[in-house]
């Protein structure tokens, strides 16, 4: 029945508002029978903690694994690269079992942007799983002791009392922090505690009423499933009804509701795929919503659904059993193929995206710069540097353009400028890496490329054929050390006699540039006026860029603005007749 709760909350959430309290009846369950396992298998001698976590990756792993690369095939087709990347940040974080962490970091889960987060309900995964870590070891050595009814009640309170203080101060925390969600798993095991207890009253009592708690706990549930939403404090004290109300659900065994209901063979069926079941049905319908722009078909969400239900079932039936009754063998197995799943992801995540995926786009749509020229790597192969181009094969550079990627947005203009004048443009830098002196105190997050830069910087003033030099870097995060360094490198310069060049960057947009011209076959155009509003610059771009111009004019040195180019007074044009401007939310095409 959770899983029902859940599934139609997500699908259709005006006809469920809180529907997503079937989480929280699935926390009480998954408490309730991991304890009773556990208890039982401790009383007869045989509980053993390889075979109990054994039994847990066979249960969980193959479902996980087999939705993750599914959706990093998906992904591959369907999102672009900054979505890609954070696709794969969170695969990363769900084969660790982090990925309710790291949402935490991100946004709440009732973001509009919560929809384009495929993976999003694999938070309660991180909850569960951090529990089947800590409970095993805490019954282990605490069960059966004087204390240990104490030690529960304590921490069930120590949980609860968190979720209270959180769902007012912190209520992102609170949805996705371990702590504030351990109660509830922690009631379901306090139940099964009390259930195994040799107390004839409370057997009595639970036989005679169980007809009327299991239709008030069937109450509880339904009562919050119809008056919570998204507006409300969740979980809080809010949660106290579906959770109570599945603990007395639980404790009326073989209630008229258990018979009749739930040991109805529909149901039964629909628990026997819960697990698969909750793992498709986000992802189909997340999809969906990026493909289809945020456009709903209440009948293709509906097709959906039956989708889900039909891979849940052919995962349990053909996927799952491959696992779960096996040896040893397939617990090293499995955990090989989450750590490759997890390293796939980390690779995508880290390598932007995979944004190469995008070049028969970009090519189309304004061209890619290209970031490695031969006879550039030959002139500076001593440093080693990301990305080197030049505009000609022979002769001496006369400009050369230094600077971290953000380079890359200048380097096609420039050249092509200076091309009737056969002066030969080179570009070289590091990313990451700004193109300033930095002292030994100053080696910023890579020493190597640091050094690298200074001993550039320095050959650059030593060469007598380069006349001008054209500094561009990323600016944010602009301060103090940085225009000092900034101050530094422009003097140095200028007592070498060069002329210099400072270009601004562009400014970021608040979209992804491709969603101006879609990603054939599978993600159409969502975005067809193209249009950044200057509204929605950051304002830390232009605090940025009057910090910069307030140094480079005290300086005396020429700006090269490229605002004015690309944006009036009220908004900036991505897209003209040639292609795109950019092909990042940062950077440009060879267009742009």
């Amino acid at each position: 029945m959770a899983i029902l709760l859940v599934v139609i909350f997500h699908a259709f959430p005006s006809l469920l508002t809180g529907g997503y309290v079937g989480v929280d009846v699935f926390f009480v369950i998954s408490g309730f029978l991991i304890t009773s396992l556990i208890t039982k298998n401790i009383k007869d001698g045989s509980f053993s903690f390889g075979e109990f976590y054994g039994g847990r990756i066979k249960r969980l792993f193959p479902a996980l694994i087999l939705v993750l690369v599914s959706c990093y095939a998906a992904g591959w087709f369907t999102l672009y690269a900054t979505e890609y990347a954070q696709l794969n940040k969170h695969i990363l974080a769900s084969s660790l079992f982090v990925l309710n962490l790291v949402l935490w970091f991100e946004s709440g889960y009732f973001d509009t942007s919560s929809l384009t987060k495929p993976l999003l309900h694999l938070w309660s995964l991180g909850i569960e799983e951090k529990f089947y870590i800590t409970w095993p070891l805490i019954l282990f050595f605490s069960y059966g002791r004087k204390y240990f009814i104490w030690l529960l009640v304590g921490l069930f309170g120590i949980s609860f009392g968190f979720n209270l203080v959180a769902v007012k101060f912190f209520p992102v925390m609170e949805f996705y922090f371990p702590l504030s969600r351990f109660w509830e798993i922690f009631l379901g095991a306090i139940l099964a505690l009390r259930l195994e207890s040799h107390n004839d009253h409370l057997k009595e009592f639970l036989e005679k009423n169980k007809n009327y708690l299991s239709c008030f706990g069937l109450g509880c549930i339904l009562t919050a499933v119809a008056i919570l939403d998204e507006n409300s404090s969740f979980p809080g004290w809010w949660a106290l009804l579906p959770t109570l109300g599945t603990a007395l659900l639980i404790s009326a065994q073989g209630s008229w509701i258990h018979q009749k209901v739930l040991s109805n063979k529909p149901i039964v069926w629909v628990g026997l795929i819960s697990y698969p079941l909750y793992l498709w049905h986000w992802p189909l319908l997340s999809f969906y919503s990026i493909i289809s722009a945020g456009e709903r078909d209440d009948l293709v969400v509906l097709l959906l659904v039956g989708a889900a239900f039909l891979l849940a079932w052919l995962t349990y039936r053909y996927w799952e059993r491959l696992f779960r009754y096996r040896g040893n063998w397939a617990v090293w197995v499995l955990l090989t193929s989450m750590v490759i799943v997890g390293s796939a992801g980390y690779s995508a995540y880290v390598r932007n995206g995979l944004d190469f995926r995008h070049k028969g786009v970009l090519d189309i749509h304004g061209g890619r710069p290209t970031h490695l020229d031969t006879r550039c790597q030959q002139l500076f192969n001593q440093f080693t540097p990301s990305f080197c181009r030049i505009s000609k094969n022979t002769g001496p550079i006369e400009v050369i353009i230094i600077g971290d990627s953000i380079a890359h947005n200048d380097f096609p203009g420039i050249s092509e400028s200076v091309q009737l004048k056969d002066i030969n443009v080179a570009m070289v830098g590091w990313a990451g890496q700004q193109p300033l002196i930095k002292t030994n105190q100053e080696t910023g997050f890579n020493e190597n490329n640091t050094q690298a830069m200074n001993d550039l910087i320095a050959q650059v003033g030593e060469d007598k054929n380069i006349k001008t030099v054209v500094i561009a870097f990323n600016q944010t995060n602009i301060s103090d050390e940085l225009l000092a360094q900034l101050t530094r490198t422009i003097n140095y310069l200028k007592d070498k006699n060069k002329s210099l060049i400072f270009v601004l960057a562009p400014p970021p947009l608040s979209f992804d540039p491709l969603s101006c011209v879609g990603m054939p076959p599978f993600r159409p155009i969502v975005n067809k006026d193209c249009i950044q509003t200057t509204s929605d610059i950051p304002r830390a771009y232009f605090q940025q860029r009057d910090e910069l111009m307030k140094v480079l004019s005290e300086n005396k040195v020429e700006v090269f603005d490229t605002f004015p180019m690309i944006c009036e007074e009220k908004k900036c044009e991505i897209r003209t007749d040639k292609g795109l401007r950019y092909r990042t939310e940062r950077y440009l095409t060879t267009e742009g």
